[in-house]
Protein backbone atom coordinates (compact mmCIF):
# COMPACT_ATOMS: atom_id res chain seq x y z
CA UNK A 1 0.00 0.00 0.00
CA UNK A 2 1.43 3.35 -1.03
CA UNK A 3 1.78 6.10 1.60
CA UNK A 4 -0.78 8.88 1.40
CA UNK A 5 0.44 12.43 0.77
CA UNK A 6 -2.08 15.25 1.24
CA UNK A 7 -1.33 18.50 -0.60
CA UNK A 8 -3.32 21.09 1.34
CA UNK A 9 -2.48 23.74 -1.26
CA UNK A 10 0.50 24.75 -3.33
CA UNK A 11 2.79 27.64 -4.13
CA UNK A 12 1.79 27.12 -7.77
CA UNK A 13 -1.38 26.14 -9.60
CA UNK A 14 0.84 23.90 -11.69
CA UNK A 15 1.67 20.74 -9.71
CA UNK A 16 3.89 19.14 -12.34
CA UNK A 17 6.99 19.18 -10.13
CA UNK A 18 5.18 17.78 -7.12
CA UNK A 19 3.45 15.06 -9.11
CA UNK A 20 6.62 14.05 -10.95
CA UNK A 21 8.55 13.65 -7.70
CA UNK A 22 5.81 11.72 -5.88
CA UNK A 23 4.38 9.68 -8.75
CA UNK A 24 4.82 5.98 -8.11
CA UNK A 25 5.92 6.63 -4.53
CA UNK A 26 2.66 7.76 -2.96
CA UNK A 27 -1.08 8.21 -3.26
CA UNK A 28 -1.57 11.93 -3.80
CA UNK A 29 -4.70 13.57 -2.39
CA UNK A 30 -5.58 17.22 -3.01
CA UNK A 31 -7.00 19.30 -0.16
CA UNK A 32 -7.30 22.65 -1.93
CA UNK A 33 -10.76 24.15 -1.51
CA UNK A 34 -11.78 21.77 1.25
CA UNK A 35 -13.53 23.04 4.36
CA UNK A 36 -11.62 22.74 7.67
CA UNK A 37 -13.71 19.71 8.62
CA UNK A 38 -13.17 18.06 5.24
CA UNK A 39 -9.45 18.75 5.41
CA UNK A 40 -9.26 17.36 8.94
CA UNK A 41 -10.79 14.12 7.69
CA UNK A 42 -8.37 13.94 4.74
CA UNK A 43 -5.43 14.43 7.07
CA UNK A 44 -6.52 11.74 9.51
CA UNK A 45 -4.75 8.90 7.69
CA UNK A 46 -2.12 10.95 5.83
CA UNK A 47 1.47 9.76 6.01
CA UNK A 48 2.80 13.15 4.87
CA UNK A 49 1.44 16.65 4.33
CA UNK A 50 2.63 19.30 1.88
CA UNK A 51 1.48 22.72 3.09
CA UNK A 52 1.87 26.27 1.82
CA UNK A 53 -0.81 28.84 2.70
CA UNK A 54 -3.53 26.80 4.42
CA UNK A 55 -3.60 27.28 8.20
CA UNK A 56 -3.41 23.93 9.95
CA UNK A 57 -5.12 23.92 13.34
CA UNK A 58 -4.05 22.05 16.46
CA UNK A 59 -7.25 20.03 16.09
CA UNK A 60 -6.21 18.95 12.59
CA UNK A 61 -2.80 17.87 13.85
CA UNK A 62 -4.35 16.08 16.83
CA UNK A 63 -6.42 14.03 14.41
CA UNK A 64 -3.43 12.83 12.39
CA UNK A 65 -2.95 9.14 13.09
CA UNK A 66 -0.06 8.21 10.78
CA UNK A 67 1.64 11.44 9.76
CA UNK A 68 5.42 11.43 9.73
CA UNK A 69 6.09 14.87 8.23
CA UNK A 70 4.46 18.22 7.53
CA UNK A 71 6.56 19.93 4.85
CA UNK A 72 6.02 23.67 4.49
CA UNK A 73 6.62 25.24 1.09
CA UNK A 74 8.12 28.42 2.48
CA UNK A 75 10.53 29.84 5.02
CA UNK A 76 8.20 30.50 7.95
CA UNK A 77 6.19 27.79 9.66
CA UNK A 78 3.42 29.97 11.09
CA UNK A 79 0.77 27.96 9.21
CA UNK A 80 1.68 24.92 11.31
CA UNK A 81 1.16 24.38 15.07
CA UNK A 82 4.75 23.23 15.48
CA UNK A 83 4.47 22.56 19.21
CA UNK A 84 1.55 20.19 18.76
CA UNK A 85 3.24 18.46 15.83
CA UNK A 86 6.35 17.96 17.95
CA UNK A 87 4.29 16.42 20.75
CA UNK A 88 2.91 13.91 18.27
CA UNK A 89 6.34 13.08 16.87
CA UNK A 90 5.63 14.67 13.48
CA UNK A 91 8.61 16.20 11.72
CA UNK A 92 8.11 19.77 10.50
CA UNK A 93 10.28 21.10 7.68
CA UNK A 94 10.64 24.32 5.74
CA UNK A 95 12.79 25.67 2.90
CA UNK A 96 14.87 28.45 4.47
CA UNK A 97 17.16 29.22 1.55
CA UNK A 98 15.13 29.25 -1.66
CA UNK A 99 14.64 33.00 -2.14
CA UNK A 100 17.52 34.71 -0.36
CA UNK A 101 18.66 36.66 -3.43
CA UNK A 102 15.13 37.55 -4.50
CA UNK A 103 14.12 39.01 -1.12
CA UNK A 104 17.44 40.82 -0.70
CA UNK A 105 17.13 42.34 -4.18
CA UNK A 106 13.53 43.35 -3.51
CA UNK A 107 14.49 44.97 -0.21
CA UNK A 108 17.15 47.09 -1.89
CA UNK A 109 14.76 47.94 -4.73
CA UNK A 110 12.21 49.22 -2.21
CA UNK A 111 14.92 51.17 -0.39
CA UNK A 112 15.98 52.90 -3.60
CA UNK A 113 12.38 53.55 -4.63
CA UNK A 114 11.86 55.35 -1.31
CA UNK A 115 15.15 57.16 -0.89
CA UNK A 116 15.58 58.15 -4.55
CA UNK A 117 11.94 59.17 -4.96
CA UNK A 118 11.48 56.67 -7.79
CA UNK A 119 7.85 55.89 -6.98
CA UNK A 120 6.85 59.52 -6.48
CA UNK A 121 8.72 60.64 -9.58
CA UNK A 122 7.21 57.94 -11.77
CA UNK A 123 3.68 58.80 -10.65
CA UNK A 124 4.25 62.51 -11.27
CA UNK A 125 5.78 61.87 -14.71
CA UNK A 126 2.75 59.77 -15.71
CA UNK A 127 0.59 62.70 -14.64
CA UNK A 128 2.56 65.00 -16.94
CA UNK A 129 4.51 66.73 -14.16
CA UNK A 130 8.17 67.14 -15.16
CA UNK A 131 9.87 68.80 -12.19
CA UNK A 132 11.07 68.07 -8.66
CA UNK A 133 8.48 70.15 -6.84
CA UNK A 134 6.54 68.19 -4.26
CA UNK A 135 9.02 65.33 -4.02
CA UNK A 136 10.17 64.21 -0.59
CA UNK A 137 13.70 65.57 0.00
CA UNK A 138 16.28 63.14 -1.37
CA UNK A 139 19.51 62.54 0.52
CA UNK A 140 22.74 60.79 -0.43
CA UNK A 141 22.96 57.16 0.72
CA UNK A 142 26.70 57.21 1.39
CA UNK A 143 27.38 57.53 5.11
CA UNK A 144 23.79 56.84 6.19
CA UNK A 145 22.90 53.98 8.50
CA UNK A 146 21.07 50.89 7.27
CA UNK A 147 19.44 49.21 10.26
CA UNK A 148 18.60 45.51 10.21
CA UNK A 149 16.41 43.84 12.80
CA UNK A 150 17.37 40.19 12.58
CA UNK A 151 20.51 38.96 10.88
CA UNK A 152 19.76 35.64 9.24
CA UNK A 153 20.56 34.59 5.70
CA UNK A 154 18.38 37.20 3.99
CA UNK A 155 19.50 40.06 6.22
CA UNK A 156 23.12 39.13 5.58
CA UNK A 157 22.47 39.28 1.83
CA UNK A 158 20.79 42.67 2.29
CA UNK A 159 23.78 43.95 4.27
CA UNK A 160 26.17 42.88 1.52
CA UNK A 161 24.13 44.76 -1.08
CA UNK A 162 23.58 47.83 1.10
CA UNK A 163 27.30 48.13 1.68
CA UNK A 164 27.82 48.70 -2.05
CA UNK A 165 25.75 51.88 -1.63
CA UNK A 166 28.19 52.96 1.12
CA UNK A 167 25.76 52.53 4.01
CA UNK A 168 27.01 51.82 7.51
CA UNK A 169 25.29 48.60 8.61
CA UNK A 170 23.83 48.47 12.12
CA UNK A 171 22.12 45.34 13.42
CA UNK A 172 19.95 44.17 16.28
CA UNK A 173 19.82 40.41 16.71
CA UNK A 174 20.06 38.84 20.18
CA UNK A 175 21.45 35.66 18.62
CA UNK A 176 24.30 37.38 16.78
CA UNK A 177 27.70 36.78 18.37
CA UNK A 178 30.40 39.43 18.52
CA UNK A 179 32.65 37.28 16.35
CA UNK A 180 29.93 36.92 13.69
CA UNK A 181 29.27 40.66 13.74
CA UNK A 182 32.95 41.34 13.13
CA UNK A 183 33.10 38.73 10.37
CA UNK A 184 30.20 40.42 8.56
CA UNK A 185 31.54 43.92 9.27
CA UNK A 186 28.35 45.10 10.98
CA UNK A 187 27.84 47.05 14.17
CA UNK A 188 25.71 45.24 16.73
CA UNK A 189 23.42 47.48 18.79
CA UNK A 190 20.42 47.27 21.07
CA UNK A 191 16.97 47.55 19.53
CA UNK A 192 16.37 51.08 20.80
CA UNK A 193 19.73 52.19 19.39
CA UNK A 194 18.95 50.77 15.95
CA UNK A 195 15.52 52.40 15.96
CA UNK A 196 16.90 55.82 16.89
CA UNK A 197 19.94 55.75 14.59
CA UNK A 198 18.74 54.04 11.40
CA UNK A 199 18.08 56.03 8.24
CA UNK A 200 16.71 52.81 6.73
CA UNK A 201 15.09 50.19 8.96
CA UNK A 202 14.55 46.75 7.42
CA UNK A 203 12.85 43.86 9.23
CA UNK A 204 14.11 40.28 8.92
CA UNK A 205 12.71 38.26 11.82
CA UNK A 206 10.07 35.52 12.06
CA UNK A 207 6.58 36.32 13.32
CA UNK A 208 5.83 34.94 16.78
CA UNK A 209 4.36 36.06 20.09
CA UNK A 210 7.54 38.00 20.88
CA UNK A 211 7.86 39.83 17.55
CA UNK A 212 4.22 40.64 16.71
CA UNK A 213 3.85 44.44 16.48
CA UNK A 214 7.48 44.92 17.48
CA UNK A 215 7.26 48.07 15.37
CA UNK A 216 4.45 49.93 17.11
CA UNK A 217 3.67 53.55 17.91
CA UNK A 218 6.36 53.72 20.60
CA UNK A 219 8.98 52.25 18.25
CA UNK A 220 8.09 54.62 15.44
CA UNK A 221 8.37 57.61 17.77
CA UNK A 222 12.00 56.66 18.43
CA UNK A 223 12.89 56.92 14.74
CA UNK A 224 14.37 59.86 12.86
CA UNK A 225 11.93 62.08 10.93
CA UNK A 226 13.86 61.26 7.75
CA UNK A 227 13.92 57.48 8.29
CA UNK A 228 12.15 54.89 6.16
CA UNK A 229 10.81 51.46 7.14
CA UNK A 230 10.94 48.38 4.89
CA UNK A 231 9.20 45.09 5.61
CA UNK A 232 9.72 42.06 3.37
CA UNK A 233 9.39 39.56 6.24
CA UNK A 234 5.98 39.20 7.93
CA UNK A 235 3.13 41.71 8.00
CA UNK A 236 2.36 41.19 11.68
CA UNK A 237 5.74 42.59 12.71
CA UNK A 238 4.33 46.10 12.22
CA UNK A 239 1.27 47.70 13.78
CA UNK A 240 -0.19 48.93 10.50
CA UNK A 241 -2.46 51.52 12.11
CA UNK A 242 0.47 53.06 13.98
CA UNK A 243 2.61 53.08 10.83
CA UNK A 244 -0.05 54.79 8.71
CA UNK A 245 -0.53 57.40 11.43
CA UNK A 246 3.22 58.05 11.59
CA UNK A 247 3.29 58.53 7.82
CA UNK A 248 0.24 60.80 7.82
CA UNK A 249 1.76 62.93 10.57
CA UNK A 250 5.16 63.08 8.84
CA UNK A 251 6.97 61.49 11.79
CA UNK A 252 8.90 59.23 9.40
CA UNK A 253 9.75 59.87 5.76
CA UNK A 254 8.33 56.74 4.17
CA UNK A 255 7.63 53.02 4.27
CA UNK A 256 7.67 50.16 1.80
CA UNK A 257 5.73 47.01 2.61
CA UNK A 258 5.72 43.75 0.70
CA UNK A 259 3.71 42.09 3.48
CA UNK A 260 0.68 43.21 5.47
CA UNK A 261 -1.10 41.98 8.57
CA UNK A 262 -4.04 40.99 6.40
CA UNK A 263 -3.50 40.03 2.78
CA UNK A 264 -5.08 41.41 0.77
CA UNK A 265 -6.35 44.16 3.10
CA UNK A 266 -10.03 45.08 2.98
CA UNK A 267 -9.08 48.74 2.58
CA UNK A 268 -6.28 48.37 0.03
CA UNK A 269 -7.29 51.47 -1.93
CA UNK A 270 -7.37 53.61 1.20
CA UNK A 271 -4.02 52.30 2.43
CA UNK A 272 -2.40 52.75 -0.99
CA UNK A 273 -3.30 56.45 -0.96
CA UNK A 274 -1.13 57.03 2.12
CA UNK A 275 1.63 59.49 1.28
CA UNK A 276 5.13 58.05 0.96
CA UNK A 277 3.94 54.45 1.24
CA UNK A 278 4.96 51.86 -1.37
CA UNK A 279 3.15 48.52 -1.49
CA UNK A 280 4.04 45.36 -3.39
CA UNK A 281 1.76 42.28 -3.27
CA UNK A 282 3.88 39.85 -1.21
CA UNK A 283 6.15 39.36 -4.19
CA UNK A 284 9.66 39.68 -2.73
CA UNK A 285 10.22 35.91 -2.76
CA UNK A 286 9.18 35.46 -6.37
CA UNK A 287 11.14 34.47 -9.42
CA UNK A 288 10.61 31.57 -11.78
CA UNK A 289 13.78 29.99 -10.45
CA UNK A 290 12.98 30.49 -6.77
CA UNK A 291 9.57 28.87 -7.18
CA UNK A 292 11.05 25.83 -8.86
CA UNK A 293 13.62 25.54 -6.07
CA UNK A 294 10.95 25.93 -3.38
CA UNK A 295 8.70 23.26 -4.80
CA UNK A 296 11.52 20.81 -5.44
CA UNK A 297 13.07 21.19 -2.00
CA UNK A 298 9.81 20.94 -0.06
CA UNK A 299 8.74 17.73 -1.82
CA UNK A 300 12.26 16.31 -1.46
CA UNK A 301 11.80 16.45 2.32
CA UNK A 302 8.71 14.26 2.05
CA UNK A 303 10.54 11.80 -0.17
CA UNK A 304 13.41 11.58 2.32
CA UNK A 305 11.15 10.89 5.28
CA UNK A 306 9.03 8.33 3.42
CA UNK A 307 12.32 6.60 2.53
CA UNK A 308 13.25 6.43 6.20
CA UNK A 309 15.84 9.22 6.00
CA UNK A 310 16.18 12.38 8.08
CA UNK A 311 14.95 15.60 6.44
CA UNK A 312 17.48 18.28 5.57
CA UNK A 313 15.55 21.27 6.93
CA UNK A 314 14.11 19.80 10.13
CA UNK A 315 12.56 22.67 12.09
CA UNK A 316 11.53 20.82 15.27
CA UNK A 317 14.45 18.45 15.62
CA UNK A 318 15.39 17.95 19.25
CA UNK A 319 18.91 19.04 20.16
Amino acid sequence: MKPKVVITDSASADLSIELAMLEGRAEIVHGLGKSPEELKELLRDADAVLNCYTQLSEEMVDGMQRCKIIARSGIGVDTIPVGRATQKGIKVTNVPDYCIDEVADHTLALMLALRRGVDQGAVRARQGVWDLKGLTPIHRNAGCKFGLIGFGNIAQAVAKRARTFKFEIIVHDPFLTADAARAHDVKQLGLDEVLSQADVLSLHVPLNEHTRHMIDDASLRQMKPGAVVINTARGGLIDTTALLQALDEGRIAGAALDVLEQEPPHDLQAISRTRNLILTPHAAFYSVESMEELRTKSVAEIVRVLNGEEPKYWVNKKA
